[in-house]
C-alpha cells in the first residue's frame, strides 16, 4: 500500500475555508435535514433500483479488487471545501491520472479524526474486477445516467466510462472506471463531478457555474453561460499574476450572515483550440481528447503554475463577462437581477436537485456582493488591469459583512 501526502490541515471537524497553511475559517454546520432532497428531484426513473443492495455489491467489488491487487492500492487525503476526504484507488495508472486535478487540495493524513468523505475507486481493466452496478457495455455513453433510491439516500451516476454509487448518509462514494486509457477529457479534468457536487450541496455548499481568481487573498467570481468569456478572463488574469481557483465550477459557501467563500474543486482548465494562441504559457501543456465531441483542450494547471493555485477565497465582486467590439475592456455596474439571470440558470442545470435552496443561495450572493458587467475588448491585456483596479477600489471600502461602501468604483472607459 502506498500513501500520497502533502500540505497540512487544521482541525478537520470544522467547516469552512482551509488555506494552504492549514488555517480554517469556522462556520456552523446546518441541520442535516436542510439538505435532504426528494429522490424524484434526482431522477424520474427509479424502477428496479435497489440502492442499498447495489452499493454493497460495488463496495464488495472494490474490496475484491484491493485484495487481488495490493501492489496497485493507494490512499491519499484532501481538503474538499474545508472538509477532509480520503481517496482510495486500486490501479496505479488510474491513480496517476485521476488525482491530478485534486493535487492542490492534497493534505497530510489526519492524525486522529476520520475523514468526512470516503471515496473508493478501482480500474476494471487493470484489476480484472468488473463493477456490479447493473450496467452493461451498451449503457456507456457521453450522456448522464442517474438513478436514486426511493428515499434519496443512494445515488448511482454513470458518465462516459465512470460509474459511481454515493451513500449520502455515510458520505461514502464507491465506483469504478472501465480503464484509465479510456477516460474522456471530462473525466480526466473533472473526475467524479456529479457525486462531489452533490456531496457539497448536501453540506450547504452550492456549486455555481463560474470562474474564480484572486489577488492578495481577495476573490473575483466570473459568472455566465458557456461562451461568455469566463475562461478567457480567468486565464488572462492567471497569466498576469493572479491566483487561480476555477474556470467552470465553484463551491459557494456562506459563512456567518454575509461572507461568501468560493471553493476550488479542480485545478484544471479547458480551452478551445482557436484560443490557445492567446496563452503561450499553456501551449506545451495541452491534453487533447480522443472523442469527436471533445472540442476543447485540457490543461492541468498544477503542471504549469502550481504556486498560483488557491483553495478558497472570500468573494469580493461578481463579474459578468461578455464579448463586445471595443479595444479596451471596461467595467460597468450590473443590477442584482441581471447577475442572477446570468449565473443561476446554468448553475442549477448542473445540479437541479439544489432547487429553491440553491437558487436562494445564489440570489443572496448577488444581493450582498457588488456585481459588474465586464465588456471584454480586443486587447486581452486590459482584462487583468481592469480587475486589479476594481479590487483596489472595492476592497478598501468594503463595509462589514461584504456590502459595498456607497461610493461607487469608477467605471472604465474605452
Amino acid at each position: 500500500m502506498t500513501r500520497s501526502t502533502a500540505g497540512s490541515l487544521g482541525e478537520s471537524k470544522r467547516i469552512g475555508c482551509t488555506s494552504k497553511e492549514g488555517e480554517v475559517r469556522q462556520a456552523r454546520v446546518p441541520p442535516e435535514e436542510t439538505y435532504r432532497f426528494e429522490a424524484s428531484m434526482l431522477i424520474s426513473d427509479q424502477t428496479n433500483f435497489d440502492g442499498a443492495k447495489t452499493f454493497r455489491a460495488m463496495q464488495e467489488a472494490f474490496e475484491q479488487a484491493r485484495q487481488r491487487n495490493p501492489e496497485g492500492f493507494s490512499e491519499s487525503f484532501y481538503t474538499f471545501a474545508g472538509k477532509t476526504g480520503c481517496i482510495r484507488i486500486v490501479g496505479r495508472e488510474l491513480a496517476k491520472y485521476l488525482l491530478r486535478p485534486f493535487s492542490h487540495l492534497q493534505i497530510d493524513q489526519p492524525v486522529s479524526d476520520a475523514p468526512e468523505l470516503k471515496i473508493d475507486l478501482w480500474d476494471e481493466r487493470e484489476t480484472v474486477v468488473l463493477g456490479k452496478a447493473g450496467l452493461t457495455s451498451y449503457d456507456f455513453q457521453p450522456s448522464w445516467d442517474v438513478k436514486a433510491s426511493l428515499d434519496g439516500r443512494f445515488v448511482r451516476h454513470q458518465h462516459f466510462h465512470t460509474t459511481t454509487l454515493f451513500d449520502r448518509r455515510t458520505q461514502h462514494i464507491t465506483g469504478c472506471m472501465t480503464g484509465s486509457n479510456r477516460l474522456s477529457l471530462y473525466e480526466l479534468g473533472r473526475p467524479l463531478h456529479f457525486p462531489l457536487l452533490l456531496w457539497n450541496n448536501d453540506r450547504g455548499r452550492q456549486a455555481v457555474h463560474a470562474g474564480l481568481v484572486s489577488r492578495d487573498g481577495q476573490g473575483v467570481l466570473f459568472g455566465g453561460a458557456g461562451g461568455s468569456g469566463k475562461s478567457t478572463s480567468v486565464l488572462t488574469c492567471l497569466s498576469a499574476g493572479f491566483n487561480y481557483l476555477s474556470d467552470d465550477y465553484v463551491g459557494l459557501e456562506l459563512l456567518g450572515k454575509s461572507l461568501f467563500i468560493g471553493h476550488s474543486f479542480y485545478c484544471s482548465a479547458h480551452l478551445e483550440p482557436d484560443h490557445l494562441e492567446r496563452f503561450p504559457f499553456l501551449q506545451s501543456y495541452g491534453i487533447r481528447g480522443k472523442l469527436p465531441q471533445e472540442d476543447k483542450i485540457l490543461f492541468l494547471l498544477s503542471q504549469v503554475l502550481p504556486e498560483r493555485l488557491e483553495r478558497c477565497v472570500p468573494i469580493r465582486a461578481v463579474v459578468l463577462p461578455r464579448i463586445v467590439d471595443i479595444m479596451e475592456s471596461q467595467f460597468r455596474r450590473a443590477t442584482k437581477g441581471e447577475a442572477l439571470l446570468k449565473i443561476a440558470p446554468s448553475s442549477l442545470v448542473m445540479l437541479p436537485q439544489a432547487g429553491t435552496h440553491g437558487f436562494n443561495k445564489i440570489a443572496q450572493l448577488v444581493e450582498q456582493v457588488p456585481c459588474y458587467w465586464l465588456d471584454l475588448g480586443r486587447d486581452l491585456r486590459s482584462i487583468p488591469r481592469r480587475v486589479e483596479e476594481l479590487l483596489a477600489e472595492i476592497t478598501p471600502h468594503q463595509a462589514p459583512g461584504g456590502s459595498p461602501h456607497p461610493s461607487r468604483p469608477r467605471e472604465s472607459t474605452p
